[in-house]
C-alpha cells in the first residue's frame, strides 16, 4: 500500500510539472509573438531599385506630446525603415527620416525642418499644430533605395519605427554621421563597418528598449513579393 502510494504521489507530481512546463511554454509563446511588431497596412511602389512607402505615424504622439508642440522647445521625431526578406534578420536595404519641429510665438508659425537619409535637408514653415504633425509623422512616397532589385517569387516585409525625441546620445550621434555621408550612399547593418544605427531587426524592432525615447511606434507591413517583369 505504502508503494501503490508514492506511485500515486509520483504520477500527480509528473501531471503537475507537465501542466507547469506547458503553462510555461505558452507564457513565453506569449511573451515572444508580444515582442514581434503588429502588422500595419501600407501603401507600396516598385521601380527598379527604389521602394516607395507611404504610411502614417500619427499615433506617435500623445496628446501631452501634442499639446507640447506649442511650447517653444524643440521636438524630434526619428523614423527608422527596414527592407526585410522572409525568415532574413538582416535588412537588404535601410532608411530613415529625422524632423525637428520649433514654434515660433512671435511669428505663430512651427519651423520643420526634414531629413531624408544623407544629404537630404528641407526646411519649411506651417502655420497649423495638424500640418506640423503630418510633416513629422506622415511618410508620402517614402523612398528606400536597394542595392539590388526585389527578386520575383521572394517575400518582403518592412518594419518601421518611429521614436519621439530619442534620449541616447549614441544613437543621435550616429544620426549625425550618416547625415555627413555623401548622398546616395547606402551601409548595411553588418557590412562590417560597425554600424549600430539600423543593426538587423533582432535588435532595433524586436528589442526595443536598448535605445531610449519619449514614446515608440513599432509596426511591420503586410508581405509583398515582387513584380514579375
Amino acid at each position: 500500500m505504502p508503494r501503490a502510494s508514492a506511485a500515486c504521489s509520483t504520477r500527480v507530481r509528473a501531471i503537475r510539472l507537465g501542466r507547469a512546463l506547458a503553462l510555461m511554454s505558452a507564457l513565453g509563446a506569449t511573451v515572444a509573438r508580444a515582442e514581434v511588431p503588429p502588422p500595419r497596412q501600407v501603401g507600396l511602389a516598385i521601380h527598379d531599385r527604389t521602394l516607395s512607402l507611404s504610411v502614417g505615424l500619427q499615433d506617435l504622439f500623445t496628446p501631452a506630446a501634442r499639446d507640447r508642440l506649442t511650447s517653444g522647445f524643440a521636438t524630434r521625431v526619428l523614423v527608422r525603415v527596414q527592407l526585410l526578406r522572409q525568415n532574413d534578420p538582416e535588412p537588404l536595404a535601410v532608411a530613415f527620416q529625422r524632423v525637428e519641429i520649433v514654434y515660433d510665438i512671435w511669428d505663430e508659425s512651427f519651423r520643420v525642418r526634414t531629413t531624408r537619409g544623407p544629404g537630404t535637408d528641407r526646411l519649411f514653415d506651417v502655420k497649423t499644430v495638424d500640418q506640423a504633425l503630418r510633416a513629422a509623422t506622415a511618410l508620402v512616397q517614402f523612398p528606400i533605395e536597394m542595392e539590388q532589385a526585389l527578386r520575383p517569387g521572394e517575400h518582403y516585409t518592412l518594419a518601421v519605427r518611429g521614436d519621439l525625441n530619442p534620449l541616447s546620445p549614441e544613437l543621435m550621434g550616429e544620426v549625425r554621421r550618416w547625415l555627413r555621408q555623401p548622398a546616395g550612399t547606402q551601409r548595411r547593418a553588418g557590412s562590417g563597418g560597425g554600424d549600430s544605427f539600423f543593426g538587423n531587426f533582432v535588435t532595433v524592432f524586436v528589442n526595443p528598449q536598448i535605445e531610449d525615447s519619449e514614446h515608440q511606434v513599432r509596426f511591420v507591413s503586410q508581405t509583398f513579393e515582387a513584380p514579375t517583369r
